[in-house]
């Protein structure tokens, strides 16, 4: 079991994806080298280890599910210059990047060169410049 709990101390401390995935295959192969009921023992052992922090993340994974739940439910929207503009079908510079993954600069750029349609595209002054823009995909041609 001291290779276990060394196995789990070290999953505990690594924090990005490439050292975790790293670590479980080193402990995928080390419990191939035990005999069977070793490796029952085993993962038993880090199972019941690992049950608080999986309880926790399912917690959170609930409470996120229930706050995405209740902003689909309202759909927010904001009226500018007498037109709507639906959140979900309008989005934010910042939240566009996240959704399809790209630098604010490249989304900025493309905005620019009217890549992205000048009606795709409303600035809102009294928010402090705040860009919404439609919620498609756009690419440089």
């Amino acid at each position: 079991m001291e290779k276990a709990a060394y196995y789990l101390d070290r999953f505990r401390q690594e924090t990005s994806p490439e050292q975790r995935s790293t670590l479980i295959q080193d402990y995928q192969d080390y419990l191939k080298t035990l005999p069977a009921d070793e490796q029952k023992s085993v993962r038993q052992f880090m199972q019941e280890a690992m049950r608080p922090q999986l309880q926790e993340r399912i917690e959170t994974l609930d409470a996120l599910v229930e706050k995405a739940e209740l902003i689909l439910s309202q759909r927010g929207k904001v009226t500018y210059e007498g037109k709507e503009y639906v959140f979900g079908d309008w989005v934010t510079l910042a939240d566009y990047c996240r959704l399809y993954d790209f630098k604010p600069s490249r989304v900025q750029n493309w905005i620019d060169r009217r890549i992205v349609p000048s009606d795709n595209v409303v600035v809102i002054r009294e928010l402090n410049n705040l860009k919404l823009i439609k919620n498609q995909r756009y690419r440089a041609a």
